[in-house]
Formats: C-alpha cells, sequence, structure tokens
C-alpha cells in the first residue's frame, strides 16, 4: 500500500471551492498537518520518484515491501513521495463560518495565493484530476519512473572500471542489467543503481 497523500476525511456538504497555499520551502508537510489541526480539509498531492541511491531527499514516505503485480518489491530506499507542486497545497474550510485569515499565520504557510485581491480559487473536478493523475503514477513501476531505461548508454562508477560504458538491458527492483563490451565480445553483467551514471 502507497503512502496516503495528505487530506482530511471525505464530509458531507463541504464547499466545492479549494483554496491554494503557497509553503515556506520543503515545509508542505508541515503546513498540512497544521492547517488539518485548525479543521481544514487539506490535500496534499504527493508523487512517486525514483530515489537515486545515496543522495539525500527532502522528507518523504517509501512504500512498504509490497508489489500489486506480485513480482519483486522494489527497495524501499530506491522510492519516495514528494509533494507533486513543490511549495503548494490545497485546503478547503469545513464549515461555512470558518475564516481563512488564519491561513496566513499557520506554520509553514507563507501565504495564501491571491489573485488580485481575493484568493485564487480551484474547482473540484480539478482536484478531483490531480487525484487521479495521482493514483495512476502511483501505479508505476521501478522502470517507468527510474532514470534507467532499457536501450540508454551509462557509464559505470566502480573504481575499477571506472568510465566504461554500458547499454541498459533491464531494469529490475534492485538491479540494472547491463550490457558490456569486454575483450571485444559482448557480455551481461547486473549492477546496482548507484554503480552507474547517465552519460
Amino acid at each position: 500500500m502507497a503512502a496516503e497523500p495528505i487530506r482530511s476525511a471525505d464530509m458531507v456538504g463541504r464547499p466545492a471551492t479549494w483554496y491554494v497555499a503557497h509553503t515556506k520551502p520543503r515545509q508542505e508537510r508541515t503546513a498540512a498537518e497544521q492547517l488539518l489541526r485548525q479543521d481544514f480539509e487539506v490535500y496534499l498531492p504527493l508523487f512517486k520518484v525514483f530515489r537515486e541511491p545515496g543522495r539525500r531527499h527532502r522528507a518523504s514516505a517509501a512504500l512498504p515491501p509490497s508489489d500489486p503485480a506480485g513480482t519483486a518489491a522494489p527497495d524501499p530506499a530506491l522510492i519516495a513521495h514528494e509533494p507533486m507542486f513543490p511549495r503548494y497545497l490545497f485546503l478547503r474550510p469545513t464549515r461555512a463560518t470558518q475564516s481563512l485569515s488564519v491561513v496566513r499565520s499557520t506554520v509553514g504557510v507563507s501565504r495564501l495565493v491571491l489573485f488580485g485581491h481575493q484568493p485564487a480559487t480551484l474547482a473540484d473536478d480539478a482536484v478531483q484530476a490531480i487525484r487521479r493523475a495521482e493514483d495512476l503514477r502511483e501505479t508505476a513501476g521501478l522502470a517507468d519512473i527510474g532514470p534507467y531505461q532499457p536501450g540508454m548508454a551509462v557509464r559505470l562508477r566502480d573504481p575499477a572500471l571506472a568510465g566504461v560504458q554500458a547499454l541498459v538491458r533491464a531494469v529490475s527492483a534492485d538491479r540494472v542489467t547491463l550490457l558490456l563490451d569486454i575483450l571485444g565480445r559482448p557480455q551481461t553483467v547486473q549492477v546496482e543503481f548507484g554503480r552507474i551514471a547517465p552519460l
């Protein structure tokens, strides 16, 4: 099961319009949690991405070790969920009397997005379309979101073979199969993601 986008429970009679908050850098989750505590309905779309081994990424939720196709699960360290729209999230009041004025002073929020002097709004249909895109991305496999695709040229990072070039033949949950030319003969080898780099 994938990381859930940050959102509050569905409510009957909720307004059809969403507002847009601009957050402070890398504080989308903090802002979402604080707005939820203030009883706003909040939606922070998260995008499943490939996390390059050995590199630090913004706060993200890793996928648990499961795979909908029933094949080997991707290494959770290779998958992350990052905000689909960095520094933006969607919110709406849960009751007619709830004021938007508290949003700008919420921890993690930079400002409420305005068009002129009016808060920017987004129809519920648009938010539902974003949710569908988020759900579709969630079903993508590692080969679909990773930086390495079959036929792509890469170089080895291994000190003994530094600079040697190869072609990607296949991508699995935790390894890449490469086609190398060794002593004039094509050879197939499997390496971990961190041992190669794109050309």
